[in-house]
């Protein structure tokens, strides 16, 4: 059975929700997730393994693996370094065969009923997102390729030192895994949205894309790009997606919602709360609902309102 471990370095303040997101992980038996961090400690869990440590030391150990002078002011600049995480924790990464990162702002459903063992077999890439690698959610081969890609992206000691955030993993990294996405996602932006507006764009584009795929071999470049619907786009204007539920149900490790009747692999709800792309949002104060005792096994309603018991 392939063996998977996902790294997420996180510092400041646990978010209020990451009780429930550690109980998502738990649910995930077959894959093991390594927090590098200096908040609150947790209680241990059989697959989340937790590192214990400052932001300065954590930069400083960057700084010594990559031989780079890594001192950002803000750890959101640890987006950056997602596709070098192979490289600086290739000790860690040793015994798994794929290694991966994720976002915080999401709840797991069940990952393997999407990446089963026969695709882990056949795949070396696994993105959420049809034209891209995910920020959200990548899983990728352990070996030389993957592990040291990362250092052909163009002037990556400059983007890594400096206090910009690049997207190096959904832009430059996707670029050298899938050069025609960079003209792809151009067609999109300066044609289709051209012609359609935003909400109609977008599912045209997303259903063109497994066309294209196909057409340009990614099954036998060895990825397995899929858009999983994971990120709903909310808007009160009537014009949603079928994908795009408002209200989600996670219950027994598994994910749904009030809009079709199939699982998700997770839940991104970053127009949920607030965010750097849209200036209207839903979260705004107590919207977590979840007592501290409360049995997450229960299950868990995620809508416009927050987090609430499934009563």
């Amino acid at each position: 059975m392939p063996t998977i471990a996902l790294v997420i370095p996180y510092f400041g303040v646990w978010p209020v929700w990451i009780d429930l997101y550690l109980y998502s992980c738990e649910q995930n038996s077959e894959i093991d997730w390594y927090f590098f961090t200096d908040c609150e400690p947790k209680p241990s869990k059989k697959n989340v393994f937790f590192n214990y440590l400052s932001f300065e030391t954590y930069c400083n150990q960057v700084s010594e693996k990559l031989e780079i002078d890594f001192k950002p002011t803000s750890a959101y600049k640890l987006c950056d370094l997602k596709v070098f995480y192979g490289f600086i924790h290739q000790v860690l990464l040793s015994k798994y065969d794929f290694w991966g990162f994720g976002d915080v702002d999401v709840v797991w459903g069940n990952i393997k009923t999407f990446y089963t063992n026969q695709l882990l077999e056949k795949y070396d890439v696994f993105s959420t997102h049809a034209d891209r690698l995910s920020g959200h959610l990548a899983i990728l081969r352990n070996n030389k390729k993957y592990t040291e890609l990362c250092f052909k992206i163009t002037d990556w000691q400059l983007k890594l030192t400096s206090e910009t955030n690049y997207g190096l993993d959904e832009i430059d990294f996707s670029r050298l895994i899938y050069p025609e996405s960079k003209y792809i996602y151009k067609t999109y932006s300066k044609v289709i949205r051209k012609i359609f507006n935003w909400r109609n764009a977008w599912v045209f584009y997303y259903n063109i894309l497994p066309l294209l795929n196909h057409i340009l071999l990614l099954q036998s470049r060895g990825l397995y790009f899929k858009e999983q619907h994971s990120t709903p786009m909310l808007s009160d204007d009537g014009l949603t997606f079928q994908h795009d539920a408002d209200t989600w149900y996670y219950n027994e490790g598994k994910l749904t919602n009030n809009k079709t009747s199939r699982e998700y692999i997770y839940l991104h709800f970053m127009i949920f709360k607030k965010n750097s792309f849209r200036k209207t949002y839903y979260w705004h104060e107590d919207y977590y609902h979840l007592s501290s005792n409360y049995n997450l096994s229960d299950g868990v309603i995620i809508n416009k309102m927050g987090f609430s018991p499934d009563l």
